[in-house]
C-alpha cells in the first residue's frame, strides 16, 4: 500500500516539500462474487474526510484505468480516529491484478491512498 501523509499544522491544504508526514489513512479490499467490499481506516489521532468515489485500475504490463460504470455520489465522509466504514462496489472483474485508489481530505488537501489486490 502507498500512504501519502499530510502536515498537520498546515490549514490551507498546501503541502511543502519535505514537511513531516503524519495522517495515514488505510484500506483493505476483499473482491466477492460481484461485488469489492472495501475498509477505510482511520488508525490516526486526527480526523480524516473520505469520499465515496473509487479509481479502480488494473494492471496489464501497466496500470489501466477501468470504467466501473458506476456513479458515485460527492458525499464526504469523517472518520475518527480508530473508526472503519465499509463501501461495497458492486463490479464484477476477472481473474488478475487490480488496484483500488480512495481519496481523503486533511485540513484542505486532497490525497490518494491506494491498495493492490489480486482475483483470483
Amino acid at each position: 500500500m502507498k500512504i501519502i501523509k499530510i502536515p498537520s499544522k498546515d490549514s490551507v491544504g498546501v503541502i511543502t516539500v519535505g514537511t513531516p508526514l503524519e495522517v495515514e489513512p488505510d484500506i483493505e479490499v476483499k473482491p466477492r462474487k460481484g461485488e469489492l467490499v472495501l475498509w477505510v481506516s482511520n488508525p490516526n489521532t486526527v480526523k480524516v474526510e473520505i469520499d465515496n468515489e473509487i479509481e479502480l485500475y488494473e494492471y496489464i504490463g501497466f496500470w489501466q484505468k477501468l470504467d466501473p460504470e458506476i456513479v458515485f455520489l460527492n458525499r464526504r465522509i469523517v472518520l475518527i480516529p480508530g473508526e472503519t466504514i465499509e463501501q461495497r462496489i458492486p463490479v464484477d472483474l476477472p481473474p488478475g491484478r487490480y488496484k483500488v485508489v480512495k481519496f481523503a481530505y486533511v485540513k484542505g488537501a486532497k490525497i490518494g491512498v491506494e491498495k493492490e489486490f489480486t482475483v483470483r
